[in-house]
């Protein structure tokens, strides 16, 4: 049967190994986090699920080579971790738990590769007393004293490469991952702003890919040709005085040939710039941001080229493939997302895939990039995926296995009222469950609040995704009935089995005067732009009120953001607050923190800051100070039940954001007995 994606779904020839398709599962876990009781069973399959959907090669994430000058902390539930590996000895439970990781990746007809690093100058200070190394001296600025690597410690670390490498061949691991990228050793090395050597090891282009060719040399060495040997670099860092594509490309030149690597893997970026130096893509990000980066490399060198970095669809992948940019394609989101996107795009079902809306919920990232983060660095912790309530993994909020959930005892008539995220969701499941469903809302067609993103020119990911549960809705058998208003004399009439109420909130409107002459921030997305006018000021600077001062004055309006907490948006950190507020910046957006609204005039809003009392003109007052849960509409449709089953789900309940929505709709649904 022929395929919409030829190249993409053709074998291809790496090293040793032929890869069924041209499809990488990307590293997004620690792999050492499958040594944790709690985590083991939902890291094992988040890997295999990969596996079973496609991909051709699975990475399971980064583990260190060593654990005294490369360790570095991992939080999971406030607790620090990083459970030392004794490289020398496969008689282990560590190594049994990992050699089990790799059979369930290779049972499904994937390649099992372990991605292995050194953070170099970049270790945290931890109460180990191992400083961090470098290529050369020095002391960070905050304050830790970095140790230049002289020959004996060069020679260590390539050993211990090569004894890491040696381990997960023995267990089972077809091939390893060696991270040069995001700001790791290898790459400080390639960097002459960084590596000031005047050396051996510094200086020309050659002598800065002396000490990394060392590594892979003592690899290969160790392992043989068979092990596939993937070389993962930053294609450009993005940061000042980072790689560029060119210094890369040189580099790469240097370790390419004499079969030390069988390809290289193309990313970008900084681990500690996540945002800025798009090691992460954004919603502000082009999707396939890395690609020109990836095809200017393999014009360079001999060996097969890989890229990562938000290509969501097969469409893109194709193109890129196609295209000779790069002759695989890593996903790494986008698996978290949909890990059958491989097996989707080649049955046929294209318009099944779950897109991966880039949201970094799953992954926020570190604080401390944005100049207003807390002083202090933060990890926030990993959230669930925004599109995917169904696998469970590392980042999801529920805990049980869907196999473990207990079977209908029979079809149930549910009623679900409200049709946005939540609601599409709770009467998808259902209806898998086998109940009957009626899905009610009192728009003219399906979405919710997500309707917004019609018109809204950030969303257009978030646009797909309501689609995607548009036609999954649409393609079973659900009762949909649209411009009707949920009541509770509709409950009472349905007489439900089940009822789901996902009516959603209604925006909040502080009790400031005037408010009734301001725009609820939703709102704004709904009307005819051209009612917005010139001059926009905004009340609140929060998540909500922050997205829609960027919107319009992507639109050309003249916008002023009011917020009375000391910094914009105080309750994000990581990857999308940095991208957001630098975007803001970008398009002009002013700000007044520290600032409360007082009144909200024709002419106008009357705000109180450090500076006093003043007027900020405006001809449209939008206020982006979120929503308030519908709970006494709530409460009546919940009264009118009866002894119906009832779940309150999403903002109905308390206002959320659209993957805890979903959550709760797919935990509601599984309960349906």
């Amino acid at each position: 049967m022929s395929t919409p994606y030829p190249h993409l779904l053709s074998p291809l020839r790496v090293g040793a190994h032929t890869l069924r398709n041209r499809v990488e599962a990307a590293p997004t876990i620690f792999i050492s986090l499958v040594q944790l009781p709690h985590l083991r069973e939902r890291a094992m399959r988040m890997v295999e699920d990969r596996a079973r959907g496609g991909a051709a090669l699975v990475v399971t994430g980064e583990i260190t080579v060593n654990f005294t000058d490369s360790m570095r902390p991992v939080v999971d539930d406030g607790t620090l971790i990083e459970l030392p590996i004794d490289y020398h000895d496969t008689d282990t439970e560590h190594a049994r738990t990992f050699a089990e990781m790799a059979t369930r990746i290779k049972r499904h007809g994937a390649l099992a590769v372990a991605e292995l690093s050194h953070l170099g100058q970049e270790k945290p200070l931890l109460a180990d007393g191992h400083h961090p190394v470098g290529p050369v001296s020095y002391v960070r600025q905050d304050g830790v004293r970095v140790d230049g690597l002289d020959e004996t410690g060069m020679a260590r670390i390539c050993r211990e490469f090569a004894d890491a490498a040696q381990y997960f061949d023995a267990i089972g691991f077809d091939g390893v991952m060696i991270h040069y990228g995001h700001g790791w050793l290898a790459g400080q090395f390639f960097n002459p702003r960084v590596n000031t050597r005047t050396d051996e090891y510094g200086g020309s282009a050659a002598n800065r890919a002396r000490f990394p060719r060392r590594i892979l040399r003592a690899v290969r060495e160790r392992c043989g040709s068979d092990l596939l040997v993937e070389l993962r670099v930053s294609g450009r860092e993005n940061i000042p005085g980072g790689i560029t594509v060119e210094e890369n490309v040189e580099i790469c030149r240097q370790l390419d040939g004499h079969g030390l690597v069988d390809m290289f893997h193309v990313s970008a970026g900084h681990y500690y710039k996540p945002s800025r130096s798009q090691e992460f893509s954004t919603v502000f990000a082009p999707n396939g941001l890395n690609a020109d980066a990836a095809a200017a490399l393999k014009a360079a060198v001999s060996v097969p080229v890989n890229v990562v970095g938000g290509i969501t669809t097969p469409e893109l992948a194709e193109r890129i493939v196609a295209g000779g940019q790069a002759d695989v394609v890593a996903l790494g989101r986008q698996m978290i997302a949909d890990p059958d996107w491989v097996a989707k795009a080649a049955a046929g079902q294209r318009d099944r895939i779950r897109q991966c809306i880039r949201c970094t919920v799953c992954y926020p990232g570190p604080s401390g990039e944005h100049e207003t983060d807390p002083a202090d660095r933060v990890y926030p912790k990993l959230g669930s995926c925004t599109v995917n309530p169904y696998n469970v993994n590392l980042f999801s909020h529920h805990t049980v296995f869907p196999e473990d959930m207990p079977p209908p005892r029979g079809s149930r008539r549910v009623l679900v009222l409200g049709a946005g995220p939540g609601g599409m969701q709770a009467a998808i499941d259902a209806t898998d469950r086998g109940h009957r469903v009626t899905l009610v809302d009192d728009a003219e067609r399906l979405g919710g609040t997500l309707r917004m993103c019609d018109t809204d020119s950030i969303k257009t990911e978030l646009l797909a995704y309501r689609d995607y549960l548009i036609r999954e809705v649409y393609r079973r058998d659900i009762e949909v009935r649209l411009s009707e208003r949920a009541t509770p004399e509709l409950v009472r009439d349905h007489a439900p089995d089940v009822l789901i109420v996902a009516i959603g909130a209604g925006p909040f409107l502080p009790p400031i005067a005037g408010i009734e002459l301001a725009l609820p921030g939703w709102e704004a997305f709904f009307v005819d732009p051209a009612t917005i006018g010139a001059r926009v000021v905004v009340i609140g600077g929060g998540l909500v009120g922050s997205e829609a001062a960027l919107e319009w004055a992507r639109h050309g309006r003249d916008v002023t953001v009011v917020e009375m907490r000391p910094r914009l948006v105080p309750d994000s950190l990581g990857i999308h607050r940095t991208a957001l507020l630098d975007q803001m910046s970008a398009h002009g957006v002013r700000s007044l923190v520290d600032t409360s609204a007082l009144q909200v005039r024709a002419d106008g809003v009357l705000v109180d800051g450090p500076d006093g009392e003043r007027l900020l003109p405006a001809d449209t007052v939008i206020v982006g100070l979120g929503s308030r849960p519908r709970s006494a509409e709530a409460q009546a449709l919940v009264e009118a039940a009866g002894p119906a089953v009832v779940f309150v789900i999403g903002d109905a309940q308390q206002a959320r954001r659209v993957g805890e929505a979903v959550t709760q709709a797919y935990r509601a649904a599984m309960s349906i007995v």
